[in-house]
């Protein structure tokens, strides 16, 4: 999963220290939604939206910037979610 930022007007990429860019290849990729919600919202950048692209979908995703979303827990290691870890598994 790939995840960037976008202005909703210019649909412009988020470039970091470089601005924004118009090609994505010149966009800061983030590790996650919640890392480039918080920085999005720290930066006070309010008119982007959270873009996500991934190999097994044919389109990217645009999702709109959610404040609750910064402090989303990031998913389990399989081992630690397989069944043989919970109680009674």
């Amino acid at each position: 999963m790939r995840v960037f930022l976008r202005n909703k007007k210019t649909r412009l990429y988020c470039a970091g220290a470089n601005g924004w860019a118009a090609a994505i290849g010149q966009a800061v990729e983030f590790d996650s939604i919640p890392q480039a919600t918080r920085f999005a919202i720290d930066g006070r950048m309010p008119e982007t939206e959270v873009v996500v692209r991934c190999d097994l979908l044919a389109e990217e995703v645009a999702l709109p910037l959610l404040p609750e979303w910064r402090d989303l827990e990031q998913p389990r290691s399989a081992a630690a979610a397989s069944p043989s870890n919970f109680a009674g598994g």
